[in-house]
């Protein structure tokens, strides 16, 4: 990889593309409906006598979703139960309340409730809430299998989990390194997730994988000047966990992720990262044009277009354009960036 001090940085188009990637509007929407559904929660008889609190939780809550961002998850913390509880009275308890409001809109998932809000006829996101109960100082959730909700063994009936530590963790870490006054690890993870999705598409492992692979590149020194550079680097992060065996630990648990990838589909993702990596690594070395054109296919689009803005006077097969007539028109062709 070329030192810090040949990397061609593209900053402003950098700022271009995290802009592509906010919610923008969306975000208010968002907001109003988890907020519309956790007044709803918590004003419900049955789960006040539970001790029901809820809290945003997920990428939404780390600030690390991108656009269009259709999933939002409320935590629903009933303080005064524990693991003792069956899963399915606790579960149908909070569907119950997000049913009689919402009716078909509220699906029972396998231990979450979908609630969708659909914008002019069709469905725009959709709110999981998941039930919790306390576990120590953690909290737990039901597992995936609801046939084991049942089971003798208590302990088979939920998952230990902590999702507000992991927000907390976060927030730390994106304070650790900053890069133009502004936290770095953030929106290099909007990078990843944005990677992963358009090379990756529905195929495992998911973005809060490459997240948590993000997180511990980070937590072991990642440094750099420029989200060029660090993007780059955290690319060949990713490349080098996946290629390897190593299990990917959850920060707060410190236990491996769960369900871990299978092997075929770590190669797949190893091998398109590899290449990625090796692409980025490239661009840092290479005149602004032809870097950004790299930048362009490596990110790919969104449905605002392309995510990676090409600068002034730069065609999209990464050519400088002479012609001043042309540059304009380049311009007017490239979509503005969104707050």
């Amino acid at each position: 990889m070329a030192t810090t001090k040949n990397i061609t940085t593209l900053s402003d188009q950098f700022k271009g593309a995290l802009s592509r990637l906010e919610l923008g509007e969306k975000r208010n929407r968002v907001e109003s409906a988890h907020r519309e559904i956790r007044e709803l929660l918590e004003a419900d008889e049955l789960l006040c006598s539970w001790g029901v609190d809820t809290v945003l939780i997920g990428s939404y809550a780390r600030h690390t979703a991108i656009y269009p961002g259709k999933d939002v998850d409320v935590f629903t913390k009933l303080a005064k139960l524990d693991t003792s509880v069956n899963p399915r009275t606790v579960f149908d308890a909070v569907c119950a309340v997000l049913v009689a409001k919402y009716g078909d809109r509220a699906e029972p998932q396998q231990r979450s409730i979908r609630v969708s809000f659909p914008v002019d006829g069709e469905e725009d996101f959709h709110v999981d809430v998941v039930p919790a109960v306390t576990k120590g100082d953690r909290w737990a959730i039901p597992r995936h299998d609801t046939s084991v909700w049942d089971a003798a063994d208590i302990g088979e009936r939920w998952v230990e989990t902590d999702p507000e530590e992991l927000t907390k963790l976060t927030t730390e870490l994106n304070g650790k390194l900053k890069i133009d006054g502004q936290g770095a690890y953030v929106p290099v993870v909007k990078l990843v997730r944005q990677t992963r999705r358009q090379h990756r598409g529905k195929e495992k492992p998911g973005g809060f994988y490459f997240e948590l692979i993000a997180f511990w590149a980070f937590a072991a020194g990642l440094d750099g000047d420029s989200f060029a550079e660090l993007f780059a680097k955290t690319l060949r992060a990713i490349a080098t966990h996946l290629g390897g065996s190593e299990p990917l630990i959850d920060p707060v648990l410190g236990t491996g992720y769960k369900p871990a990838p299978q092997e075929d589909e770590r190669a797949a993702a190893a091998a398109t990262f590899a290449d990625l990596a090796a692409s980025a690594e490239h661009a840092l070395t290479l005149e602004e044009c032809p870097a950004a054109a790299i930048w362009r296919r490596i990110l790919g689009e969104n449905d605002r277009g392309p995510v990676f803005p090409l600068p002034p006077g730069c065609d999209e097969k990464g050519n400088r354009i002479k012609n001043v007539a042309a540059v304009a028109a380049v311009g007017s062709r490239e979509a503005s960036g969104f707050a």
